[in-house]
């Protein structure tokens, strides 16, 4: 599909750079920050269960931030919300840039687009190299959409030899709020221009099953909205877990061990967040005030009661129990318990795992419309906070919560 990126839809601004050429003199370079609007790539169908409500679809990749072989790097911003049709996926891009004018920054969009396949996601291949009968993106000779396949993943491909080190794109993905498995994103900072840090945030809307996520010194946020801690497991089985009860036992038991959900196996719901180390990640997740949960919330930088540490802040989210000196006032910066847990029930539930391996001033600079060519090095702010709260999203959409 041919795209056409007109100069008018593209947000410019520019500078005067002074550098030195080779023969010493002055030397005036135009670099100026371009990113692109949303653009829908695919939208198809994505059956989430089949008949028998068995899933069909347990896992998807989101994003690279390390990328393969010079290629694959978003750099940007990855948005997920469960508010879509139902067994339909979208997926759109943003390309961004940094250029010298409108018609070299359309170049580089016309190079950046989706790759959606599903293969070994650690060594993509450029997509003439990659199988036709594994494509999840893109139109079949009828014209009709791709159906998303199990295991497939969401890149951002570079057409040319090296991807450039100033492009990228955000990502947003809308799935059905049904799909109830498990989704990793990854995402890296887009810091080539020292006046322009444009973070890799992320932000997770309504989730309902599990989330691994990856990133540098951006920003987290995910409003989780299961209702119970094994979103995977089927109704009847959930039902019988909360109302289990074993007739050797005085009371009810519920969420024992022997329940089915527990004993057949099915995975807990969780959220998993780390940023890449050194990095300094601002983390926050919004959770249903009873839902059992386990927690650790840790920040593993240089935090110092003296001087700057970056806290990890358990709020209102139930019956809190912390465990292993997990509410030691001496170390703020780390917390771990459990919330909710029925009695009967072992170690575990909604299980959420929140790291920042950074507690550092980070400067961001969140769209071109908030570049200033006169400022070198932006203000930065300490990131590396972490909070796990009940309502403190207040139900913003992704769009609410994300600068720029």
């Amino acid at each position: 599909m041919t795209r056409v990126y007109l100069a008018s839809s593209v947000l410019a601004f520019s500078t005067l750079l002074a550098a030195c050429g080779d023969d010493g003199g002055p030397q005036t370079v135009e670099s100026k920050p371009f990113r692109d609007r949303w653009r829908t790539e695919h939208e198809g169908e994505f059956l989430v269960a089949d008949a028998a409500g068995i899933p069909l679809i347990s896992n998807i990749t989101i994003g690279n931030a390390l990328g393969s072989d010079g290629n694959f790097v978003n750099r940007g911003d990855v948005i997920v919300e469960f508010n879509g049709d139902p067994n339909t996926i979208k997926v759109e891009l943003r390309r961004f840039t940094s250029a010298d004018n409108e018609d070299a920054a359309a170049d580089d969009f016309e190079k950046l687009s989706l790759w959606a396949y599903n293969a070994n996601t650690n060594s993509p291949r450029r997509p003439a190299d990659m199988e036709e009968n594994a494509r999840c993106s893109g139109e079949d000779e009828s014209g009709d959409a791709y159906a998303w396949q199990q295991g497939c993943a969401i890149y951002l491909y570079y057409d040319g030899q090296t991807q450039l080190g100033r492009a990228g794109a955000d990502i947003r993905v809308t799935l059905p709020p049904d799909y109830r498995q498990s989704i990793a994103i990854s995402t890296a900072d887009d810091v080539r221009e020292d006046s322009y840090p444009n973070r890799g945030n992320v932000c997770v809307n309504g989730l309902d099953g599990a989330a691994d996520i990856e990133l540098q010194n951006g920003l987290v946020f995910v409003s989780v909205v299961s209702a119970s801690a094994y979103p995977a497991c089927p109704a009847d089985l959930v039902d019988d877990c909360e109302n289990f009860d074993d007739p050797e036992t005085d009371g009810p038991d519920a969420w024992s061990s022997d329940c089915g959900c527990i004993n057949l196996g099915y995975d807990p719901g969780s959220v998993q967040v780390e940023s890449l180390s050194p990095s300094a990640a601002d983390i926050v997740v919004d959770l249903p005030q009873d839902l059992w949960t386990s927690f650790r919330a840790e920040n593993t930088g240089t935090n110092s009661l003296q001087g700057t540490f970056c806290p990890a802040t358990i709020g209102d989210i139930g019956d809190v129990e912390f465990t292993d000196g997990g509410n030691d006032s001496a170390q703020p910066w780390r917390r771990q318990g459990s919330a909710n847990q029925p009695p009967a029930a072992p170690v575990g539930g909604f299980r959420l795992d929140l790291k920042s391996n950074g507690c550092e001033a980070v400067g961001a600079v969140e769209s071109p419309a908030d570049w200033d060519p006169a400022v070198v090095d932006p203000d930065a702010e300490i990131r590396g906070e972490i909070e796990l709260c009940s309502g403190c999203l207040g139900g913003m959409s992704c769009e609410d919560l994300l600068p720029g």
